[in-house]
């Protein structure tokens, strides 16, 4: 019996520490991801998508900012799940329950991802590619500068 509660203990034990860990990588995944963001280029259904091009992200802890380049406001949670391969993040709309569901890259100066509404026929998107018939759209946002 005691063996039994010693492998048990040392399965939770480390199942706690897997825990902890995903949370630092999503926190310091976080941490990079703030500031802001404007939109250089876009895709959907496999064909550019000029018209969202100027808008900006702006990210303050856990909350987001999005004004598209039609001057259209957005705001919710972002949560991230840098755990996946690819990485994953979902919009929280703060408004009418809305969650837009993506996968994203990351590094110094590019903030790149394809996102799809959640909550309707289509999964979460797998790659950084669209199609005339997939529902994502790949956005590719360059660095804001700080004045």
């Amino acid at each position: 019996m005691r063996f039994r509660l010693s492998s048990i203990t040392a399965v939770l034990a480390i199942l706690c520490l897997q825990a902890v860990a995903t949370q630092d990588q999503g926190a310091a995944e976080l941490a990079r991801l703030q500031g802001g963001w404007m939109v250089v280029a876009a895709e959907q259904r496999g064909k550019p998508f000029d018209a969202i091009r100027g808008g900006a992200l702006i990210i303050e802890g856990t909350t987001f900012f999005l004004r598209t380049a039609a001057k259209n406001e957005f705001k919710g949670e972002i949560r991230v799940d840098a755990s996946k391969s690819p990485k994953q993040l979902d919009f929280v709309h703060a408004t009418g329950g809305v969650v837009w569901q993506a996968i994203y890259t990351l590094d110094e100066e590019t903030f790149r991802l394809n996102y799809v509404e959640a909550g309707g026929r289509d999964p979460r998107p797998t790659l950084f590619a669209t199609s005339s018939d997939s529902a994502g759209t790949v956005i590719v946002m360059n660095k804001m500068v700080q004045k």
